[in-house]
């Protein structure tokens, strides 16, 4: 049973349903009549694909895992990772040319981007900013931006005011892991926030930006944006994040950051589709 928990959170199956669970989230604010189904099957797989690509480049270094069982998990199931990468590429392929092809013009650019932000002769995430700002452009443009623009949405301030709540939102949930990695981070000399800022003050970065999230839903709703129903659904979801970012610390255990503030995306989109079905 653990084992099979592992594979779902360390093996990105966990985060990649958190990314179709934002684009639904997208769907529902927006009033979409087109439910994307087939633009998330394609983000399900991709997102599979880049995140075990990625654990396939972890350096072994004397002391691979660094107290993690993350990373002890990923160290040891080598061919577990290798599977399920090949699983996310074959799923993208496939699901491709379920798509519009426009999504090969939209994405392209985040796929290099997401490719730069690990791959040796790179590696932006080298850098504090540059690490957490791939991150955050990435997963704001793929579950927000693109979705609007596959919709057919005009760039407007409704698109824009979108835009921002999920950047907000997406960089609230992406700090903490910042502070999760801090050991890992000063043995590999990763330039982070928490390692130049301390912890704390990290910690009440993303706070302010959870806040601020909770400011631009709150503005959504009376711009007319997202119905109150929504609204009410997006502010229990904001709640629980806030209180998951609020206790979070560099000695909590990972599954606390990969279950817990990971599952913040599949929450907000869980309590949306259920709220939907009553509507």
């Amino acid at each position: 049973m653990r084992y099979c928990n592992n594979i779902i959170l360390f093996g990105n199956i966990y985060v990649a349903l958190g990314a179709v669970s934002l684009i639904q989230s997208t769907c529902i604010q927006l009033h979409f009549a087109n439910s994307l189904f087939y633009y998330s099957v394609f983000v399900f797989f991709s997102t599979l694909f880049i995140y075990n690509l990625q654990r396939i480049f972890y350096k072994q270094t004397e002391n691979k895992s660094y107290n993690s069982i993350r990373r002890t998990w990923v160290f040891e199931n080598q061919t577990t990772i290798k599977l399920l990468t090949l699983v996310g590429f074959v799923g993208m392929g496939i699901s491709f040319f379920f798509n519009d092809f426009r999504i090969l013009f939209y994405l392209s650019p985040l796929f290099i981007l997401s490719l730069a932000y690990f791959i040796p002769v790179v590696k932006l995430r080298k850098n504090a900013w540059f690490k957490l700002i791939t991150l955050v452009v990435v997963w704001t443009m793929t579950t927000a931006i693109v979705p609007q623009l596959l919709n057919g949405f005009l760039i407007n301030t409704a698109f824009i005011i979108h835009a921002l709540t999920r950047f907000c939102f997406m960089l609230a949930i992406c700090i903490p892991f910042d502070i999760r990695d801090m050991g890992i981070d000063k043995a590999e000399n990763v330039s982070t926030l928490p390692l130049q800022y301390g912890e704390k003050t990290t910690r009440n970065l993303a706070l302010i930006c959870i806040i601020l999230y909770i400011v631009f839903i709150v503005t959504e709703n009376f711009t007319s944006v997202i119905s109150l129903s929504v609204l009410s659904g997006l502010l229990l979801s904001a709640t629980a994040t806030l209180f998951f970012i609020a206790f979070c610390n560099s000695k909590r255990s990972e599954y606390y950051f990969v279950a817990g503030i990971d599952g913040t995306m599949i929450l907000q989109g869980a309590i949306l589709i259920v709220g939907s079905l009553f509507q």
